[in-house]
């Protein structure tokens, strides 16, 4: 592996997928770039998503955002979609064959075979809570990860290290039923399997550098008590298992009576509590408010909204102000902190929520409502 294949490969991964991408990647092929340059859109910043699955390849998914803030940012970018559908490969094959080059300096420095396969581009405009015009590219990698040990290891691929630019992203997500055990430099989040960096961020060489194993104890330890519980069964006389039924469907009652019953003291007390400073809004209830349930006229619940956990959040946030910690939603919506942690997550690489980290909590916010 020589060091002018490393050096190399650090210049073509961040330029070819961080700066190429602000700039000409979006421009269609022309003879004159000052025209080409006029006819792309202004990028705001560059979410880089890297799905890492258990064979070692990888998905990277590349968004270049443009906030459209105003009718003439949407004209513009209307009109450019016009031209991107119109004519993609023109927008597409430069990508692709960049890619290409970064893939076989990459197999190179490694030792391992590499491909880049599947790759696509599409353009799109969000319309919540902010409106941004996206251009997507996604590809696959195949030997993306170093594989030892049953581990999958992310890292040596970035010879040289890798650059995020100021408002930029980076995120790297492990394959599903994967934890981290490892992660280099320290993340601005983290996940069990996912890590998210925001730039600008420049990377020591062969980082970032995650390493993740599978999930252990929850399969075979299920497993273990079904066993155990039939081998149990089996030994009883039908007398002594009937008892058995007859107790634990008691029991059952008693927990189910006790649950509602806290339940219901629950709800009286979020509706009697009154609002905290910063976090609440006068005026609307909060327990409606945290269920996404529609409320009549006469504060009565009528059939509960069909909404997504993303549009519950940006209803809470909405109604709070536009921000709130990331503590006082899970506990709104009685999430756990994981799952809480996957919502906003995935909010805040839609640009939907900016999350701002206060110490050792997060304080969410809708972006046009951050300071």
């Amino acid at each position: 592996m020589a060091v002018s294949s490393n050096v190399g490969l650090r210049t073509v991964i961040s330029v070819a997928v961080v700066s190429l991408l602000l700039g000409s990647a979006l421009a269609p092929v022309a003879a004159d770039t000052a025209v080409a340059q006029q006819t792309q859109p202004d990028a705001d910043n560059t979410v880089t998503r890297i799905e890492i699955f258990e064979n070692g390849s990888a998905r990277w998914t590349i968004q270049i955002r443009t906030r459209l803030d105003t009718d003439q940012r949407v004209t513009e970018y209307t009109a450019f979609q016009s031209r991107f559908r119109n004519d993609t490969a023109q927008y597409l094959d430069p990508f692709r064959s960049r890619m290409h080059g970064v893939v076989a300096n990459a197999a190179n420095a490694t030792g391992r075979q590499m491909r880049a396969t599947n790759v696509t581009a599409s353009t799109s405009i969000q319309e919540v809570p902010r409106r941004w015009g996206i251009v997507t590219y996604d590809f696959m990698w195949t030997n993306f990860t170093a594989q030892e040990n049953g581990q999958v290891i992310v890292g040596d691929i970035f010879q040289g290290g890798f650059f995020i630019a100021a408002n930029d992203t980076l995120q790297i997500v492990g394959p599903d039923g994967y934890e981290m055990t490892r992660v280099e430099p320290t993340p601005d989040s983290r996940e069990t399997s996912r890590a998210t960096w925001n730039g600008r961020e420049d990377f020591a060489d062969a980082h970032p550098r995650v390493v993740f194993v599978p999930t252990t104890g929850q399969t075979d330890e299920n497993d273990a008590g079904t066993a155990s519980d039939v081998s149990s069964t089996e030994g009883e006389s039908s007398l002594k298992g009937m008892g058995r039924l007859a107790i634990i469907g008691f029991v059952a009652v008693v927990l189910l009576g006790l649950g509602g019953a806290v339940v219901y003291s629950r709800r009286n007390s979020d509706t009697d509590e009154p609002d905290g400073p910063g976090e609440r809004t006068s005026g609307r209830t909060g327990d409606a408010l945290s269920t996404g349930r529609a409320v009549d006229s006469d504060g009565h619940g009528t059939q509960e909204a069909v909404l997504t956990d993303e549009e519950r959040v940006l209803e809470l946030l909405d109604a709070n102000g536009g921000r709130m910690r990331q503590a006082v939603i899970a506990e709104e919506f009685d999430w756990s902190a994981s799952k809480t942690s996957r919502v906003v997550g995935r909010l805040s690489d839609e640009g939907s929520v900016e999350k701002l980290q206060l110490g050792r909590e997060n304080l969410v916010t809708l972006p046009d409502k951050s300071s």
